[in-house]
């Protein structure tokens, strides 16, 4: 099955949605089994950089949910997209449970394959990530 260029973009709208209700079951399934998630950073300064597995996205969401009242909206703000890959620009938004809020902004370049997203490659303020959530 090839997906067009604008399935392989509501794909990634409909993933990004799944974060505002803290849906991690319907970010796995999303990806394909064999999914990695590559973050900016240096791993020995920031636990959260470097490639991860599915199975790492999974843990990695499930702790970033629980300091959050309501999940985490991610608001694309724009796309670019060519083949089976897509270029996003987003914004998110989050009240956490300890009263603060959490605002970043990030660039990810998602690669498809049959409808899942096969690779994702996060451009983040890492920094504000692991002040704000350890």
């Amino acid at each position: 099955m090839i997906m067009t260029i604008d399935e392989n973009k509501q794909v990634v709208r409909a993933f990004c949605a799944h974060f505002k209700d803290a849906r991690i079951g319907d970010l796995l399934d999303a990806m394909s089994d064999d999914a990695t998630w590559w973050i900016l950073g240096k791993p020995h300064l920031f636990s959260g950089a470097g490639t991860k597995s599915r199975a790492e996205m999974e843990r990695i969401w499930g702790h970033l949910f629980r300091h959050m009242k309501d999940g985490l909206d991610m608001s694309v703000i724009g796309m670019v997209a060519e083949g089976d890959k897509v270029a996003a620009e987003i914004r998110s938004h989050a009240d956490l449970k300890d009263g603060r809020v959490y605002e970043n902004q990030y660039h990810m370049l998602f690669t498809l394959r049959q409808g899942k997203i096969i690779e994702v490659k996060e451009y983040a303020d890492t920094l504000l990530i692991a002040t704000m959530f350890g």
